[in-house]
């Protein structure tokens, strides 16, 4: 059957190209960058020009100490891992830059316990 507009309801439907399509949950979680914004004192998870999620940190005075607060997915990129690119991104960069870590945000720690012994070295009360 095909949808010719004389069909019930097909003059109600949106145009196909109308629809936003969010990212596939089966994209790569390499393809996603993670970079750190510090004029928004954060770290960003980007798929292209999108911001799929945000770690949020509080820099200590003359970058003595990171603290890693929150973390937050936009719902259409749930399930793409974006949370744990942004947890492995942020610790990979704390490491590179050799400054002390505290971490406050819940999803970090739960994180930091399922990857036991990778970032030991890091973090700090």
């Amino acid at each position: 059957m095909s949808n010719s507009p004389e069909e019930p309801g097909a003059d109600q439907r949106p145009p196909a190209d109308a629809v936003a399509t969010p990212p596939s949950p089966s994209v790569p979680a390499e393809q996603i960058d993670v970079i750190d914004n510090p004029a928004e004192s954060r770290y960003e998870a980007r798929l292209g020009d999108r911001i799929l999620g945000v770690l949020e940190y509080e820099l200590g005075p003359d970058a003595g100490r990171i603290v890693l607060v929150h973390t937050e997915v936009r719902p259409d990129a749930e399930g793409m891992g974006v949370g744990s690119r942004l947890a492995r991104g942020a610790l990979e960069d704390v490491r590179a830059r050799g400054i002390p870590l505290t971490v406050e945000c819940k999803f970090v720690t739960a994180y930091l316990k399922r990857h036991p012994g990778e970032y030991e070295d890091l973090v700090t009360s």
